[in-house]
């Protein structure tokens, strides 16, 4: 061997270990997402489960987990439950989704996850700030912000939660939500006008808990495929989706 190629391979072997932790910790995700699931005294235990299972069952969805493939570096979810001002809890640490390997791991999580939390007042700004910390702590940075709010009542205080939704659109974060609709209380409506914000904020509307999946589903592929400039459209139209749209990948 001449000695160019020995000190070739020397340098190379010099610089390769220096450049490639430097490399990792530059590594940046599409979205970081927080799912923030309703455990207050309003939600039973059956319906708490709908929740469950309605999300495990949109992750293992065809289109969901094609979008989740697509977008570049990845996304990262983490569940957390909220009721009551002060009763929070992280229910699955965050989890980064590459490959539908990791998309099927986590929907098999998320499918028996067990409710933390039981009973408590509909403390929504508690669970919109908890999900800001998490946020906070996310191990891999990403260029979008979203913390996704589902629940079937409408906040205890409102006034706190504006605050605390126009803190983080101050920071960059985006506030979505998942209204799930039981009684003629037009929950839709209060998450639109209190709960929602940043640019492409967006509330999807559950009819009732059995419906559940379907809206996780539209929920995810909105928030993941390119989001829709400006903030949501004016129209109760714009959140009302078919029922009848299929769902796939049953567990």
């Amino acid at each position: 061997m001449s000695r160019f190629a020995i000190g070739f391979l020397f340098v190379v072997a010099l610089v390769l270990p220096a450049t490639t932790p430097r490399t990792q910790t530059q590594d940046v995700s599409y979205l970081n997402l927080v799912l923030a699931i309703d455990a207050s005294a309003s939600v039973n235990d059956q319906e708490f489960e709908l929740q469950r299972t309605g999300t495990a069952i949109a992750l293992r969805d065809r289109d969901v987990q094609t979008a989740i493939m697509h977008a570049p570096g990845g996304i990262n979810v983490a569940v957390v439950q909220w009721a009551s001002i002060r009763r929070q809890a992280v229910a699955v640490e965050w989890t980064h989704l590459r490959e539908k390997a990791d998309i099927d791991a986590l929907s098999g999580i998320i499918a028996v996850m067990p409710r933390i939390l039981g009973g408590g007042n509909t403390m929504i700004h508690g669970g919109v700030e908890f999900a800001g910390e998490m946020l906070k702590r996310a191990p891999i940075p990403a260029i979008r912000q979203v913390i996704d709010v589902s629940g079937n009542g409408h906040a205890d205080n409102v006034p706190l939660l504006e605050k605390a939704r126009d803190r983080l659109v101050a920071e960059g974060v985006v506030v979505n939500g998942l209204a799930i609709e039981e009684d003629p209380l037009n929950i839709t409506h209060h998450f639109r006008q209190h709960l929602i914000g940043g640019p492409g904020a967006f509330v999807v509307t559950a009819w009732n808990f059995p419906d559940y999946a379907r809206a996780m589903r539209l929920k995810f592929l909105r928030e993941i495929r390119t989001p829709i400039a400006g903030n949501d459209c004016p129209a109760d139209n714009c959140t009302q989706f078919s029922a009848s749209e299929p769902i796939g990948g049953y567990l």
